[in-house]
Protein backbone atom coordinates (compact mmCIF):
# COMPACT_ATOMS: atom_id res chain seq x y z
CA UNK A 1 0.00 0.00 0.00
CA UNK A 2 1.42 3.59 -1.01
CA UNK A 3 1.14 6.51 1.36
CA UNK A 4 -1.46 7.90 -0.53
CA UNK A 5 -4.02 4.70 -0.51
CA UNK A 6 -6.29 3.89 2.46
CA UNK A 7 -6.88 0.82 3.67
CA UNK A 8 -9.94 -1.14 2.07
CA UNK A 9 -13.10 -0.62 3.52
CA UNK A 10 -12.60 2.94 4.90
CA UNK A 11 -13.74 5.93 3.21
CA UNK A 12 -12.54 9.49 4.20
CA UNK A 13 -15.62 10.19 6.36
CA UNK A 14 -15.29 7.21 8.47
CA UNK A 15 -11.32 7.38 8.90
CA UNK A 16 -10.54 7.75 12.48
CA UNK A 17 -8.77 11.21 13.37
CA UNK A 18 -5.85 11.46 15.70
CA UNK A 19 -4.85 15.11 16.95
CA UNK A 20 -1.55 14.43 17.64
CA UNK A 21 -1.12 17.44 19.56
CA UNK A 22 -3.83 16.72 22.19
CA UNK A 23 -2.45 13.64 22.58
CA UNK A 24 -1.06 12.99 26.55
CA UNK A 25 2.13 11.31 25.61
CA UNK A 26 2.73 13.42 22.52
CA UNK A 27 2.71 16.98 25.05
CA UNK A 28 4.59 14.76 28.04
CA UNK A 29 6.78 14.04 25.48
CA UNK A 30 7.24 17.65 23.99
CA UNK A 31 7.66 18.96 27.25
CA UNK A 32 10.28 16.33 28.43
CA UNK A 33 11.92 16.97 25.10
CA UNK A 34 12.31 20.94 25.57
CA UNK A 35 13.08 20.77 28.99
CA UNK A 36 15.55 18.11 28.99
CA UNK A 37 17.40 19.34 25.66
CA UNK A 38 17.75 22.35 27.61
CA UNK A 39 19.34 21.23 30.68
CA UNK A 40 21.35 18.77 28.84
CA UNK A 41 23.12 21.83 27.43
CA UNK A 42 23.52 23.42 31.00
CA UNK A 43 25.46 20.23 32.21
CA UNK A 44 28.08 20.23 28.98
CA UNK A 45 30.49 22.08 31.17
CA UNK A 46 30.07 19.99 33.99
CA UNK A 47 31.00 16.93 32.08
CA UNK A 48 27.87 14.99 32.58
CA UNK A 49 24.87 13.95 29.55
CA UNK A 50 21.54 14.17 31.45
CA UNK A 51 21.19 10.39 31.85
CA UNK A 52 24.35 10.97 33.72
CA UNK A 53 23.23 13.73 35.58
CA UNK A 54 19.89 11.27 36.48
CA UNK A 55 21.89 8.47 37.83
CA UNK A 56 24.08 11.19 40.20
CA UNK A 57 20.97 12.85 41.21
CA UNK A 58 19.14 9.50 41.96
CA UNK A 59 22.52 8.17 44.19
CA UNK A 60 22.35 11.48 45.68
CA UNK A 61 18.77 11.09 46.96
CA UNK A 62 19.21 7.45 47.75
CA UNK A 63 22.88 6.13 48.18
CA UNK A 64 23.44 2.54 47.99
CA UNK A 65 21.51 1.38 44.91
CA UNK A 66 21.53 -1.50 42.89
CA UNK A 67 21.46 -1.63 39.32
CA UNK A 68 18.03 -2.87 39.21
CA UNK A 69 16.84 0.08 41.66
CA UNK A 70 18.83 2.86 39.96
CA UNK A 71 17.36 1.78 36.83
CA UNK A 72 13.49 2.14 38.40
CA UNK A 73 14.97 5.91 39.60
CA UNK A 74 16.66 6.84 36.59
CA UNK A 75 14.44 6.40 33.77
CA UNK A 76 17.27 4.83 32.43
CA UNK A 77 17.57 1.00 30.79
CA UNK A 78 19.71 -1.53 32.00
CA UNK A 79 22.01 -1.91 28.92
CA UNK A 80 22.51 2.02 28.98
CA UNK A 81 22.97 2.38 32.84
CA UNK A 82 26.05 -0.06 32.58
CA UNK A 83 27.95 1.88 30.61
CA UNK A 84 26.95 4.89 32.34
CA UNK A 85 27.82 3.20 35.51
CA UNK A 86 31.04 2.32 34.17
CA UNK A 87 31.75 5.47 33.21
CA UNK A 88 31.01 7.57 36.12
CA UNK A 89 33.28 4.70 38.53
CA UNK A 90 36.01 5.37 36.22
CA UNK A 91 35.74 9.43 36.34
CA UNK A 92 35.92 9.11 40.15
CA UNK A 93 32.33 10.12 40.25
CA UNK A 94 30.61 7.17 41.38
CA UNK A 95 31.96 3.82 43.47
CA UNK A 96 30.52 0.24 43.54
CA UNK A 97 30.42 -1.40 47.01
CA UNK A 98 30.14 -5.12 47.95
CA UNK A 99 26.12 -4.91 49.91
CA UNK A 100 26.39 -5.36 53.92
CA UNK A 101 23.60 -7.66 53.46
CA UNK A 102 24.43 -9.79 50.34
CA UNK A 103 28.31 -9.84 49.79
CA UNK A 104 27.51 -10.80 46.59
CA UNK A 105 25.38 -8.02 45.57
CA UNK A 106 26.98 -4.73 44.62
CA UNK A 107 26.16 -1.35 45.60
CA UNK A 108 26.35 1.77 43.84
CA UNK A 109 26.98 5.39 45.66
CA UNK A 110 28.56 8.75 44.62
CA UNK A 111 32.21 9.41 45.55
CA UNK A 112 33.13 12.21 47.63
CA UNK A 113 33.95 14.06 44.21
CA UNK A 114 30.13 12.95 43.02
CA UNK A 115 28.49 14.13 46.02
CA UNK A 116 30.31 17.66 45.36
CA UNK A 117 29.47 17.75 41.46
CA UNK A 118 25.96 16.65 42.37
CA UNK A 119 25.58 19.27 44.93
CA UNK A 120 27.20 21.82 42.48
CA UNK A 121 24.41 21.16 40.10
CA UNK A 122 21.17 20.83 41.76
CA UNK A 123 20.58 24.26 42.36
CA UNK A 124 20.86 24.74 38.48
CA UNK A 125 18.24 21.95 37.73
CA UNK A 126 16.33 23.85 40.71
CA UNK A 127 16.95 26.98 39.15
CA UNK A 128 15.44 24.74 35.25
CA UNK A 129 12.47 22.80 36.87
CA UNK A 130 11.44 27.31 38.85
CA UNK A 131 11.48 28.32 35.17
CA UNK A 132 9.35 25.48 33.63
CA UNK A 133 6.78 25.97 36.27
CA UNK A 134 6.95 29.85 37.01
CA UNK A 135 3.09 30.21 35.90
CA UNK A 136 1.59 27.23 38.40
CA UNK A 137 0.49 27.66 41.61
CA UNK A 138 1.83 25.80 44.19
CA UNK A 139 -1.24 23.28 43.91
CA UNK A 140 -0.96 23.05 40.92
CA UNK A 141 2.51 22.10 40.94
CA UNK A 142 1.32 19.41 43.90
CA UNK A 143 -1.38 18.53 41.51
CA UNK A 144 0.62 17.92 38.71
CA UNK A 145 3.19 15.65 40.40
CA UNK A 146 0.23 13.65 41.36
CA UNK A 147 -0.93 13.02 38.01
CA UNK A 148 2.24 12.44 36.35
CA UNK A 149 2.72 9.58 39.16
CA UNK A 150 -0.62 8.28 38.22
CA UNK A 151 -0.17 8.24 34.93
CA UNK A 152 3.48 6.39 35.27
CA UNK A 153 2.21 3.69 37.07
CA UNK A 154 -1.18 3.34 34.78
CA UNK A 155 1.14 2.82 32.35
CA UNK A 156 2.66 -0.32 33.64
CA UNK A 157 0.79 -2.69 31.77
CA UNK A 158 1.50 -1.32 28.45
CA UNK A 159 5.25 -2.23 29.19
CA UNK A 160 4.07 -5.96 28.23
CA UNK A 161 1.67 -4.75 25.50
CA UNK A 162 -1.62 -3.43 25.54
CA UNK A 163 -4.39 -5.77 27.30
Amino acid sequence: MTSTERPAGKTAAQRVDHDLEAAIPYLITRAGARMGGAFSKALKPYGLSLSEWRVCASLNHAPHQSLSELVAHSSVDMSALSRIVDGLVEAGLLVRERSSTDGRAIRISLSETGIELTQLIIPLAQRYEEVALSDFAPAEVKVLRTLLRRLYANAAPLVDGPA
